[in-house]
């Protein structure tokens, strides 16, 4: 409980220190102004009083001004004129009611007061013309104050609601991405199964029960964009455990990950789609042996994840090189939504043949037990 309450009681004393400072510094000018004009009985102690006095007196009104403000706000677009209209009104009697609260205050607690006036009313027919037209400025410039406050208030407000709207949209659309890949691969995945079901039993089997594992270590991450390269790399091993079962001897698989990139962020399932990339363009066509090589390595601050195979590589067409499929494009869309434009996705062909997928993000550690 005392550490909701701190807050508004810092926030009250904040209000009101800022007060007194503003009745310091109006102090100070009338001291000066009065010394300057030779008025050496009005001590700095009498100033500061009146100052006090007057000051403390708007910062109560100034509750109300706010909460006037709030109820009746000055729209520009469109202008509300009934409620512009309701100021005026309003800063009048404020002013008004301000100068009598004032000078009944003055007049009760100071005795200089009741020495110079003998009666209230020789107090208010002496001070009170004045008194309210300055404080007709004051009130008029706290309203604008409170304005520009609550104008302030609302931007914020709006700026604060449309990046939270930004981020939904972007997780939204990056679940979508990421919930692609499921069908896609399951797809391919069920095919296979099928076409092992009557060949050979026992690798069917054996794809269902690593598909189980695929699945459940998939799920149990389902909420999250990011993971560690370790637990990314558990996955792409599940995954290629089960086209093991399917290719056998044809697909060679060989890890190169570096034990300090472990650690790193990287999103969720995006090296799956990359392996299983390899695996449709390198493997499956052919009836020889082929290699998946998956690196992974920290260059200065970023982290450069590659995926190469020993297939034919990128075909030349008219419009440049040929892409890959949807694979390779949901990639580079989940890359653009988190990291905007600060990664890289780049397929070259190797020197003799093949493919290379490189990926490079920011290097981001993550603690993880």
């Amino acid at each position: 409980m005392a550490q909701k309450r701190a807050p508004k009681w810092r926030g009250a004393l904040l209000y009101f220190a800022s007060w007194t400072v503003i009745a310091l510094v109006f102090s100070t000018i009338s001291f000066a102004a009065s010394r300057s004009e030779g008025n050496r009985g009005f001590s700095f102690v009498g100033a500061a009083e009146f100052n006090l006095v007057l000051f403390y007196w708007w910062a109560v009104l100034s509750v109300v001004i706010f909460w006037f403000s709030r109820r009746f706000p000055i729209e520009m677009r469109p202008l509300k004129t009934g409620n512009l209209l309701l100021h005026i009104p309003a800063v009048i009697l404020l002013a008004a009611g301000h100068q009598i609260i004032h000078l009944t205050t003055l007049w009760i607690v100071e005795p200089r007061f009741r020495k110079l006036f003998p009666t209230m009313a020789a107090c208010f027919r002496s001070y009170f013309g004045f008194g309210f037209y300055v404080d007709l400025i004051i009130a008029t410039l706290i309203v604008i104050g409170v304005h520009a406050l609550l104008y302030y208030q609302r931007f914020r407000a709006s700026q604060l609601e449309e990046a939270s709207l930004r981020a939904q949209l972007a997780q939204a659309q990056l679940r979508a991405l990421k919930m692609q890949l499921h069908p896609h691969f399951l797809f391919n995945t069920l095919h296979s199964i099928s076409s092992l079901v009557l060949e050979d039993p026992p690798k069917a089997n054996s794809m269902i029960a690593r598909l189980g594992d695929f699945l459940r270590l998939t799920l149990d991450h389902s909420d999250q964009q990011l993971v560690t390269l370790k637990e990314e790399t558990e996955f792409v091993r599940c995954y290629l455990e089960i086209e093991q079962v399917r290719f056998g001897d044809r697909l060679a698989v060989d890890f190169k990950i570096e034990p300090a990139t472990l650690g790193a962020e990287v999103p969720h399932l995006i090296l799956q789609p990359v392996v299983e990339n390899a695996i449709q363009h390198a493997i499956a066509p052919h009836a020889t042996p082929g290699r998946i090589e998956i690196a992974a390595s920290r260059r200065n601050n970023s982290l450069r994840l590659e995926v190469s195979d020993t297939g034919l590589g990128l075909r030349r067409t008219g419009n440049g090189p040929e892409g890959h499929g949807v694979g390779l494009s949901n990639v580079r869309a989940r890359l653009e939504r988190l990291f905007g434009s600060n990664f890289s996705l780049e397929m070259t062909n190797g020197s003799s043949r093949g493919l290379t997928v490189t990926i490079e993000i920011p290097f981001r550690s993550h603690d993880f037990t």
